[in-house]
């Protein structure tokens, strides 16, 4: 055993005489004061529980360090600024924990009047200005009256399509309508590698053609003409209102119109955007926020905050704006260039982590038009939290947006955003990228509005001398990669990263005819949906001190053979098939007889974990716990294990491509798409799920342009449509409006089209785990009596227990991947829907030996449903330590 490498029995004996972690109750008291706020109460009384304070802001004119503002169940609309408390008292807003606590950033928009053309319109103030207004529908985003009509998800787009004839200024397009489009703005998605939106002005117009102003920096590979893309669509405009809901706001007259439900107004709420921050922390330090509900609004620190905790936050439409505009020079840190029009937006939006040493954390952010998070200083923290649906506008507003250096951004669950998940924009950072740590993050469904690009991407000229991306998962995303080093930065170190379904790379070191320097990868592995290179550092005129090693895939590792010394590539296991658990569903851990095991080389600060006679080969050590990735939060796993899947097409064509699990595979329907195509897949059993994502691959034109969703339990009887879907998006989700349970699911066309359509890959995603994929131990949604790991959880005592929310299980057979030292009379107890619930299976324990070990056993009787699942321990003091389990049928 090497001096520095850690036997198994080491590593397990750690886990097993670990100490429990205690966590203080979330409202122990501070040395300092308590109030109480309460809808009920008034301003004027004391903040004691049977007289509390009625909003949040009388509270704050009254707490002093160490202070307590603890606010009841409710609504307040109203903006926060709290005063800064000290390092060792800080001032504390809290939930009280009687129910949600929301701080709303809306007003309710009251007066509506008749406005002829079946609109109705009143007039009213938006203090928050035309380019950042919201307006909510019985609490839903309404859309901006828009030409083409659009669906409720702004991240499944339709575009319009400009003919070949347009120009960087001029739009030609048949199907324009006549109509007062002077003055709107025009979105853009155009150009001949456009991995940007821009926006621009209508001039002038008229039928089948208009003339715009902007939206034409960098030609042509981000703007209108006769280019590859030349998609478009139009907001702004009054003549835009056609559909139940949609709503356009004439500033000058302060006039706000909008298309009543079809039932009429009455009876409805609408809310409009007034306050951009509820909780503005630009001038305070030593602040906790804990447990408060967001609504239509967002939070932020500013660049002398020090000591702020933001915890257990739920931000949901935290940014709304319709332009993008170059940002402005005072923002940016290099000099001013028509490229920087990708940064638009990145400084104004998404709840902000300014400042040194703040921390956003067990939070989820979702529903922004722009970043989800911002984090920029030095030292902040962002950590176990789950960000979605953000960046549907389409410039590089990221899921987290990361500038300055010493930061830590781990554990983080970011799913469904415009461009990337992780990004580092350099017009705004500069090119200093130093000492930060990006780790266990789980990114997927990223690039759905945008191309070139990937889940993890950082860009130009950047130095990350010391900064370590490690123990990452990208997968299931539209970009060319799943982690992306762009124009000339290097020093940048990865290594225990896993990648699968991002298309044409795992890793991407782009030199661009430009130096990529000291570059390195070492220790991942990639899976399926990587079809031209593992790892690739290309273009580079100079990539002294790259090294690429111990990576294992599908494709080659490659690099620029310039430099000095000359970039090292070796010891990598290049295989389709090299003993991976589960390709097809990411799990990219070693089985027995894998070429890989013990095949690596040793890599200084890498390969500290060895658990063998050598390092070995890829992201996960054979023998050892298996890490994990993301948040423990609810909901922070939703993808629906891929099984034996099979699709017959209406047309006759072989289907299976669409379904096998591989986004580079694709299946092409045999004609132009015509209404009542179908597409039926059998999962081979019943599954539960409330998404189906249909990915049409990037580079197509060949996405459906509408249709429906059914289910059915037996392929014979099949219910009504439970969505329907339009749009032009790489990808597109049909949303249930409940979860169902069916073995079989059909995709039926609505709409003609003017090219056959592509299916390259089909996903299911549910609300909570399914039981059939891993569910890792450390990342239960409730322990007791036992420390978590990255990989594993500590020893569980006789009464310890894990507990997973909401698990969708249909199986009997049951799994679960432990080591013990217990020699007799331990046992762990599955139990349905609380600790002390039925007991669905008993698994009888026996000392591993100080291994990692499986024990399966047969439930009692088949389970099936959506259940509360718990692992109980019963024996002695150190039952066992627990690394993943799984119930399949």
């Amino acid at each position: 055993m090497r001096r520095g490498h850690l036997s198994l029995l080491a590593v397990v004996t750690a886990l097993l005489t670990s100490p429990v972690q205690t966590q203080a109750h979330a409202h122990a008291a501070q040395s300092g004061r308590a109030y109480h706020v309460a809808p009920r109460g008034s301003d004027h009384a004391p903040g004691t529980p049977a007289g509390p304070l009625r909003t949040i802001g009388a509270c704050l004119e009254r707490v002093r360090p160490g202070d307590t503002c603890l606010v009841h169940r409710g609504t307040y609309r109203e903006q926060l600024t709290p005063p800064s408390g000290t390092e060792g008292a800080p001032v504390t807003i809290a939930a009280y924990g009687d129910g949600p606590v929301t701080v709303d950033g809306t007003e309710r928009v009251t007066g509506w009047k008749d406005a002829g053309g079946g609109l109705i319109a009143t007039d009213t103030d938006l203090p928050s200005g035309i380019d950042f207004n919201a307006v909510f529908l019985d609490n839903t985003r309404a859309a901006e009256g828009r030409w083409p009509n659009s669906g409720a998800d702004p991240l499944n787009v339709t575009w319009a399509e400009a003919d070949a004839t347009s120009t960087d200024q001029h739009i030609d397009d048949t199907d324009l309508p006549d109509a007062g489009w002077t003055g709107a703005t025009v979105h853009l998605w155009a150009g001949s590698n456009p991995w940007a939106q821009q926006t621009g002005t209508v001039t002038a117009a008229s039928t089948g053609k208009l003339d715009f102003h902007g939206g034409n920096y960098r030609c042509p590979p981000l703007c209108m003409g006769n280019q590859t893309y030349r998609n478009y669509y139009l907001v702004g405009s009054k003549a835009a209102l056609d559909q139940p809901g949609e709503w356009y706001y004439d500033k000058a007259a302060h006039r706000l119109y909008m298309v009543p439900p079809k039932d009429g107004i009455a009876g409805h709420t609408v809310t409009a955007k007034h306050r951009l921050w509820a909780v503005d922390l630009s001038d305070s330090s030593y602040v906790t926020v804990r447990g408060l509900n967001l609504w239509g609004t967002s939070l932020r620190t500013g660049k002398s905050s020090t000591g702020v905790v933001v915890d257990g936050l739920h931000a949901t439409y935290i940014s709304e704006f319709s332009t993008l505009p170059m940002p402005p020079d005072g923002d940016l840190a290099v000099e001013p260039f028509e490229g920087n029009i990708v940064a638009s937006r990145i400084l104004d939006s998404g709840v902000q982590i300014l400042g040194t040493g703040n921390t956003l954390k067990n939070s989820e952010i979702a529903r922004s038009a722009g970043d989800g998070v911002l984090v920029r200083g030095t030292g902040n923290t962002v950590t176990d939290n789950y960000i979605h649906d953000v960046g549907w506008m389409g410039s590089y507003t990221p899921g987290i947006e990361i500038n300055g250096n010493g930061h830590t951004v781990t554990h983080n669950t970011i799913r469904r955003t415009g461009r990337a998940a992780i990004d580092t924009a350099w017009q705004l950072n500069g090119t200093e990228f130093h000492d930060n740590r990006i780790a266990y993050n789980d990114m997927s469904e990223a690039m759905r509005t945008s191309r070139d690009g990937s889940p993890f991407y950082v860009c130009c000229s950047l130095n990350g001398s010391g900064t370590s991306v490690d123990h990452n998962t990208a997968h299931d995303a539209d970009g060319q990669n799943g982690y992306y080093v762009d124009n000339y930065s290097g020093h940048f170190r990865l290594h225990h990263n896993v990648a699968w379904n991002t298309g044409s790379r795992g890793v991407f070191f782009n030199g661009h005819t430009g130096p990529s320097i000291a570059n390195e990868d070492h220790n991942s592995s990639y899976g399926v949906g990587v079809n031209v290179a593992s790892v690739a550092l290309g273009g580079a005129t100079d990539a002294s001190g790259s090294y690429f090693s111990n990576i294992v895939g599908p494709k080659p590792v490659t690099a620029t053979r310039t430099g000095n010394p000359l970039p090292v590539v070796r010891s990598n296991l290049i295989s389709e098939k090299p003993g991976y658990s589960d390709a097809v569903n990411g799990e990219l851990w070693l089985t027995p007889g894998s070429p890989a095991i013990d095949a690596g080389e040793v890599v200084d600060g890498v390969t500290t974990d060895t658990v063998g006679a050598a390092p070995d080969q890829g992201a996960y050590e054979y023998g050892a716990p298996v890490w994990s990735t993301g948040c423990d939060l609810p909901d922070c796993r939703q993808r629906v294990r891929h099984g034996e899947w099979t699709a017959t097409a209406s047309d006759g064509t072989d289907a299976r491509a669409g379904v096998d699990g591989d986004i580079n595979t694709r299946w092409t329907g045999a004609a132009p798409q015509a209404v009542g195509q179908s597409l039926t897949v059998d999962l081979g059993e019943s599954k539960t799920f409330g998404r189906l994502s249909l990915d049409a691959g990037r580079d197509t034109s060949g996405q459906p342009y509408g249709f429906t969703v059914s289910v059915s339990r037996d392929g014979t009887h099949w219910g009504e449509p439970l969505a329907r879907v339009s749009g032009r998006s790489f990808t597109q989700d049909a949303v249930f409006p409940r979860q169902t349970t069916a073995r079989y699911v059909r995709v039926t066309l609505t709409a003609n089209g003017p090219t056959p359509w592509d299916v390259n890959d089909i996903r299911l995603y549910a609300e909570g785990p399914d039981a059939a994929s891993t569910l890792q131990a450390e990342q239960a949604t409730s322990v007791r009596g036992v420390a978590r790991g990255t990989a594993a959880t500590g020893a569980l005592g006789s009464g310890d227990r894990l507990g997973f929310d909401a698990v969708n299980v249909r199986g009997r057979h049951f799994t679960v991947r432990l080591a013990s030292t217990c020699a007799r009379g331990c046992s762990l107890r599955l139990r349905l829907d609380s600790p002390d619930g039925p007991v669905a299976a008993v698994v009888p324990l026996t000392d591993t030996g100080g291994e990692w070990r499986e024990r399966s056993v047969v439930l009692r009787r088949k389970v099936g449903g959506t259940h509360d699942l718990y692992l109980v321990a019963k024996g002695g003091a150190r039952v066992a330590a627990l690394d993943w389990l799984t119930i399949r049928p």
